[in-house]
């Protein structure tokens, strides 16, 4: 077991030591938006069929005008012409469509068409496959599907797709103090408040969460629980019982059913975190607080989840905003920050949320967040830096001044 290690290295020996596997499952195609596809998929047929008239028009046999224009006063529908709107197929006596905007259908039936129209053989008409041919490609495999995506396919034929299984992460919150979010609050009591985060957070990245019910600091009722995890996920999250405390049995209950590749990591807050693999299978122990919980799934359980769907870490947006207050960080370790970004026309400001300042509800509400790197301890107001945005870009607030101090 390593200790004291940096993020990079921890997501190294994790992977070093555990090699995810992708499954598959077919779905139906209007079914898989978002889902990631498993293999490429090609048009099954050609569109149009045989062929289609390119506009709105009428459709006429070309054989009719090959010595000149002919007199069309007494043609009939479905005789000599027939209607034929874009797209449409239609009679093979017909192999020209004159546009509607040339031809002025008269009362009785009859034609007119604009002086100087040519009609020629294929006029105005797509031949076969001409919008797609049979075996043309459609998607490519790797992808998160769209609802263009699926169209795509739709017209290719497809009507089901073989996609990657949703991984199944299990999240298990842990300490005595834990009650679910909602019931009485008594003293001596915290919300679990961290399973909603978790929930939230899995579902956005396309995994399937698991929360399972608070487990007591109890080593008899820790075990039963992660077994029952490790049996029905492909990767475990625990939450809380990760430092050194009377009651953090968690760390001694991941040496002792798996392989505990480390124990604390040089990013904040959330040291503590600890990673083992056991059944073949990651167990990833965060910190309790909140704040290190989500720094902990941004850079650890992120990969995981993003490796299980054989995807690449989504990039967030980011933008260069101007300190509106000095900011302070732990400068031994990597440091989570997290910042309310507001706009000015081009121009962005950044108003840190000071941990000790500033509620836990309105920190955790921040649009934006910024890792100061190991060796930085103070940022003065004025300092531009490159914050990660939270929320969309369009959705930041408008700046009214400098706040703060």
């Amino acid at each position: 077991m390593e200790e004291h290690v940096t993020r990079e290295r921890a997501l190294e020996l994790l992977f070093s030591a555990w090699t995810p596997g992708l499954h598959t499952e077919t779905v139906p195609v209007d079914g898989a938006c978002g889902r990631v596809l498993a293999r490429d998929y090609y048009a099954l047929h050609a569109i149009p069929v045989v062929r289609a008239s390119a506009m709105d028009g009428v459709a006429v046999s070309s054989e009719r005008f090959r010595d000149g224009m002919p007199d069309m006063s007494g043609w009939r529908p479905g005789a000599e012409y027939v209607r034929a709107d874009t797209g449409d197929d239609f009679d093979d006596r017909y192999d020209a469509v004159i546009r509607i905007e040339d031809v002025t259908i008269l009362p009785e039936g009859g034609l007119e068409l604009r002086e100087g129209i040519t009609v020629t053989p294929g006029m105005s008409v797509r031949g076969p496959g001409s919008t797609f041919k049979a075996g043309t490609k459609l998607t490519n495999r790797g992808l998160p599907l769209r609802g263009t995506d699926l169209a795509a396919l739709a017209m290719g034929g497809i009507t089901e797709v073989e996609v990657y299984r949703r991984p199944r992460i299990g999240f298990i919150p842990t300490g005595s103090e834990l009650i679910p979010a909602g019931a009485p609050l008594k003293r001596g009591c915290n919300y679990d408040t961290n399973s909603i985060i978790a929930r939230h957070m899995l579902t956005e990245l396309g995994a399937e969460p698991v929360c399972y019910p608070i487990v007591r600091d109890d080593r008899m009722l820790l075990k039963p629980a992660l077994d029952k995890a490790l049996a029905e996920c492909d990767a475990v999250v625990i939450d809380g019982g990760s430092s050194k405390g009377e009651e953090d049995f968690n760390t001694r209950l991941l040496e002792s059913e798996g392989e505990l590749l480390l124990h604390w990591v040089l990013a904040g807050p959330g040291r503590p975190t600890g990673i083992a693999v056991c059944s073949g299978k990651p167990v990833i122990n965060l910190a309790g607080p909140p704040v290190g919980m989500l720094f902990g799934m941004n850079w650890c359980v992120r990969p995981v989840v993003c490796s299980l769907l054989g995807l690449p870490v989504p990039e967030r947006e980011t933008v260069r905003a101007t300190l509106t207050a000095d900011l302070r960080c732990a400068p031994r370790f990597d440091f989570l920050n997290l910042v309310e970004v507001m706009r000015d026309g081009d121009r962005y400001f950044a108003e840190p949320r000071d941990r000790g300042k500033t509620p836990l509800p309105v920190i955790l509400t921040a649009n934006a967040l910024f890792v100061s790197p190991a060796g930085e301890s103070f940022y003065p107001s004025g300092t531009e830096i490159e914050a990660e945005l939270l929320r969309d870009r369009s959705l930041l607030p408008a700046y009214e001044g400098k706040k703060g101090s």
